[in-house]
C-alpha cells in the first residue's frame, strides 16, 4: 500500500519535500566547532578558555575589559555637567569627579547588594543594630554619604533628549503600564523594566549586543520584514560572512528570517510558534508521533537543487517545530532526566528513574545554545540584584544601571572561562567591588596586564583626544583606519576600509591610471582632521612594506617640522571584545 501522505508540500509559495535522506544530511555543509576568544590592545593578546590560569589580569582588568571605555569617558562628561548644573543653583559647591570615582561608585554599588537595608543611609552608620551582626560602615571606603547621593543624583548614561520623542508616554505612565503588565499577566518576568532584545555568545553566555525597544513606530517600518526578523539582523549584523550559527527563539524564528540570515552568511536554528508563513506547520502538525524523541522533517531545496533550508518536528513533552538552514536530523546526544516515578506498588515510596529522550543533532546545538541569556539575566536579577537592591524611579536610570549589571556579569563569565576559578559568583562581586573602590584609575590610567602601575601620570599625548582610548605610537606615524567595508550595507568584520592616497592621486592626476588605495592614514592629520567619520577629510596614504613612499613625501611636502617619528608602545586598559557565536 502507498504512503498516502504527500511528497510535496506548498506553503504561500514555498515549496517543501519529504526526503528522509537529505535530512540526514549537513544542511549547507558542515560548520566547524569555534571556541569564544577576547583580544585585547596589549600587544594583541587573545585569551581564550584557560588562558589565564596564573590570574595575570585582576578582577577589576575584566570588568574594564567588558565595560566600554568610550562610555567611561561620557558618562564622566555627563556627570560633571550635572554636577556643575547643581553648583549653579545651589549656595554649596562640589567638586568635580574623575574617572576612579566613578569606578568607585560602581564598587560601591556592588557592595550595596551585599547589605539587607531599608534605608540607604544606614549603610553608612557605625551602630550596629543588632549584636552579632557588624555595621556596614561604609564611610571606610573613603566616599561619604552626601557624595554618594550627589553622584548617583547625577548619574547618567547617556545624553538625555532636551523634549520628549514622538511616541514616549510619560514616565509616571509608562511605569504604571510596566508594573501592571508585570503583576497581572506576565508574573514569570522577576522584574520591571523596559524590552530588551540580546544577542549573547552561545558557549560562554556572555551578551554581545543589545537593542532597547523604544517606541512603537519601531515595529512599523515597511521594508517588506517581519519584525523578529528585522531586529535579528540588526543584533548579528557584526558577524556577517562569518559562517556563525544563530540560535534564535520564537520570536525571531521564522522562514523569512532564515533566508535573510543565509544572505548575509550566517546560520540559523529557531522554534517557529506564530511567525507560520511559509512553513509547513498544517502538514508537521497532523503527523502521527506518540514517543518522545519521534522527529520528522521537510527540506527546501534552491535552484540548483540541493537543500538550502528544513523544517521538522521534535517531540518531547509536547511538539516543537524547528526552523535550520543548518545541521541536521542524524541522531545526536540523547536529553537525560531524573525523575521520580510510582511504581504499581501503591504502598511502596517513589523510585527514581532515569528518563531518556533520543534527540536530533541540530537541537543539540539548539539546546546547548538557546538558554545563554536567560541564564545571564539570571546571573544578574538573583545573584548580582543591583536592580532590587539599588532602588530607582528614574527610567533612564534603571535601564543604565541594568546594562551595568550585564557589564558585570559579563566580566564574571569571561573571568571563570579564563582562569578556571573556584570561587562563587558572589565572591567574584565582592572582589571585584574591592578592587573598583580602591583603584588608581585617576593616578595611572595604564593598566598593564601584570597589575603594575607607575607613579607618574602619562602624559595626555598618549590618549586620543576624541576617544579617550591609548594610542599605540606617538608623534607622526601611519595608522590603520578603524572603519570596516561596507558591501550592500553589510559590514565586513575581516576587511578594512580603503580610500585613495593622496600622494598617488597627484601623480597620476589626469591619466587613466588612478594610483594605489590604502587602509593607513597619516595620524597628525587624523588628529587635526574635525570630521572623525567622512572619508574625503581624511589623508590616506600607502604603507611602506610595499614599496612606496608616499608617507615620506607626505612629511617632506606637509610636515617637515616634525621628521622625528616615534613607535613607542603604550599598554593601556582599553580592550575590544571579539567573542565568537556558537
Amino acid at each position: 500500500m502507498l504512503d498516502p501522505r504527500p511528497v510535496r508540500q506548498i506553503c504561500h509559495g514555498t515549496e517543501w519535500r519529504e526526503s528522509d535522506p537529505d535530512t540526514l544530511l549537513e544542511v549547507n555543509g558542515p560548520v566547524p566547532h569555534r571556541s569564544w576568544s577576547v583580544r585585547t590592545t596589549i600587544a594583541g593578546e587573545t585569551i581564550r578558555p584557560g588562558d589565564d590560569i596564573q590570574q595575570r589580569l585582576s578582577r577589576l582588568d575584566y570588568f574594564l575589559l567588558m565595560f566600554p571605555p568610550s562610555q567611561l569617558t561620557l558618562m564622566h562628561l555627563l556627570m560633571n555637567e550635572e554636577i556643575q548644573k547643581i553648583n549653579t543653583f545651589t549656595p554649596a559647591t562640589h567638586q568635580a569627579m574623575t574617572k576612579g570615582e566613578l569606578l568607585k561608585i560602581f564598587g560601591v554599588i556592588i557592595l550595596c547588594t551585599k547589605f539587607e537595608f531599608g534605608n540607604r543611609a544606614s549603610l553608612w552608620s557605625r551602630t550596629a543594630k543588632l549584636k552579632y551582626i557588624p555595621a556596614p560602615c561604609f564611610g571606610d571606603t573613603s566616599m561619604s554619604r552626601t557624595r554618594f547621593d550627589l553622584l548617583f543624583r547625577c548619574l547618567r548614561f547617556s545624553y538625555p533628549p532636551a523634549f520628549r520623542p514622538i511616541g514616549m508616554a510619560h514616565e509616571t505612565f509608562r511605569w504604571m503600564l510596566v508594573d501592571d503588565f508585570v503583576d497581572s499577566f506576565n508574573k514569570m518576568k522577576p522584574e520591571a523594566g523596559c524590552e530588551v532584545q540580546n544577542a549573547a555568545d552561545g558557549e560562554s553566555g556572555v551578551i554581545l549586543r543589545l537593542k532597547i525597544v523604544k517606541t512603537e513606530l519601531e515595529a512599523r517600518e515597511d521594508d517588506g520584514l517581519t519584525l523578529g526578523t528585522r531586529v535579528a539582523k540588526y543584533l548579528v549584523e557584526q558577524w556577517a560572512r562569518t559562517d556563525r550559527i544563530v540560535c534564535g527563539d520564537s520570536f525571531f524564528a521564522s522562514v523569512a528570517t532564515a533566508k535573510e540570515l543565509k544572505s548575509m552568511g550566517l546560520r540559523f536554528i529557531g522554534v517557529v510558534k506564530n511567525a507560520s508563513s511559509h512553513y509547513p506547520m498544517t502538514w508537521l502538525s497532523s503527523l502521527e508521533l506518540s514517543n518522545r524523541g519521534d522527529h520528522k522533517g521537510l527540506v527546501h531545496l534552491d535552484t540548483d537543487g540541493n537543500p538550502d533550508m528544513m523544517a521538522f518536528v521534535w517531540v518531547d513533552r509536547e511538539r516543537r517545530y524547528f526552523i535550520s538552514n543548518c545541521s541536521s536530523l542524524v541522531e545526536g546526544d540523547p536529553h537525560v532526566r531524573n525523575r521520580w516515578r510510582q511504581g504499581d506498588d501503591l504502598e511502596a515510596g517513589p523510585r527514581r528513574e532515569e528518563l531518556t529522550v533520543p534527540t536530533p543533532k541540530v537541537c543539540n546545538i539548539y539546546y546547548d545554545t538557546c538558554a545563554a541569556i536567560d541564564q545571564n539575566n539570571r546571573h544578574r536579577q538573583d545573584n548580582l540584584q543591583i536592580e532590587r537592591k539599588i532602588e530607582t524611579k528614574n527610567w533612564a536610570t534603571r535601564v543604565g544601571t541594568t546594562i551595568l549589571g550585564m557589564c558585570i556579569v559579563d566580566a564574571w563569565l569571561v573571568y571563570k572561562g579564563a582562569t578556571g576559578t573556584s570561587e562563587t559568583q558572589s565572591e567574584f562581586y565582592s572582589w571585584l567591588a574591592e578592587e573598583l573602590i580602591d583603584n588608581s584609575y585617576d593616578k595611572d590610567p595604564i593598566w598593564r596586564s601584570t597589575g603594575s602601575v607607575t607613579e607618574a601620570s602619562p602624559p595626555q599625548h598618549l590618549f586620543d583626544s576624541r576617544t579617550g582610548a591609548g594610542r599605540s605610537a606617538i608623534q607622526a606615524h601611519l595608522t590603520p583606519t578603524k572603519r570596516k567595508r561596507k558591501v550592500k550595507g553589510v559590514i565586513m568584520q575581516n576587511q578594512f576600509y580603503q580610500s585613495q592616497c593622496v600622494v598617488c592621486a597627484s601623480k597620476f592626476k589626469g591619466q587613466k591610471r588612478k594610483g594605489f588605495k590604502s587602509s593607513f592614514l597619516c595620524s597628525i592629520c587624523n588628529d587635526e582632521s574635525l570630521d572623525s567619520t567622512a572619508a574625503e577629510s581624511k589623508v590616506w596614504l600607502c604603507h611602506s612594506k610595499y614599496g612606496r613612499n608616499c608617507f615620506a613625501e607626505h612629511m617632506a611636502a606637509c610636515h617637515s617640522s616634525q621628521y622625528s617619528l616615534a613607535s613607542t608602545l603604550v599598554h593601556v586598559s582599553n580592550f575590544e571584545v571579539f567573542s565568537l557565536l556558537q
